[in-house]
């Protein structure tokens, strides 16, 4: 990898990361709705896996020190690369309506996801009510990921091309 290869990809990583923080802050005032599961899945499409698992590591990070070490900040350090994973699994054939119902699972199973540092610090009953205390919001949060992706998967992928297709006339 040449110098400007580098330069390029630690700042894509950053701007992605501000982009993931922007969205993150855009949407906190509506309980479990959000854009980072479908900007996760578009960015590994465009930018692939291991680009994209820094940028949600670091944003894990930033999510850490702003909100403060606890239960869900730490969380975010393994929920968010294993959905990096199963994204880097869907090639460019996969439709729309797929991925829409692979973040809509992902959704559902956020909160039992999640309940893996209760289980650990509390017990089995404490996690399991915890997860069952968070249906409600699994369920919002799993429908608002399938209809963000059917949505915006699209457009995005289509501005980052047009994105990319500037860079390589102007390089």
């Amino acid at each position: 990898m040449d110098r400007h290869s580098a330069v390029y990809r630690f700042v894509m990583v950053a701007v992605m990361t501000a982009v993931l923080e922007a969205a993150k802050f855009a949407l906190n005032a509506i309980p479990n709705v959000e854009l980072i599961s479908l900007l996760l899945m578009v960015f590994t499409t465009h930018f692939g896996w291991k680009d994209t698992m820094k940028s949600a590591l670091l944003f894990a990070v930033i999510e850490s020190i702003w909100w403060g070490i606890s239960i869900w900040t730490i969380t975010y350090f393994y929920v968010w690369p294993i959905l990096v994973l199963i994204c880097s699994r869907l090639d460019d054939s996969v439709s729309v309506l797929f991925r829409s119902f692979v973040l809509g699972l992902f959704g559902l199973l956020f909160g039992l996801l999640c309940t893996f540092p209760t289980l650990l610090t509390a017990g089995l009953n404490a996690a399991v009510a915890w997860w069952i205390a968070g249906i409600p919001f699994d369920l919002i949060h799993g429908v608002s990921n399938f209809v963000l992706c059917l949505l915006l998967y699209r457009p995005l992928v289509h501005a980052l091309a047009r994105i990319r297709k500037a860079r390589a006339s102007e390089v």
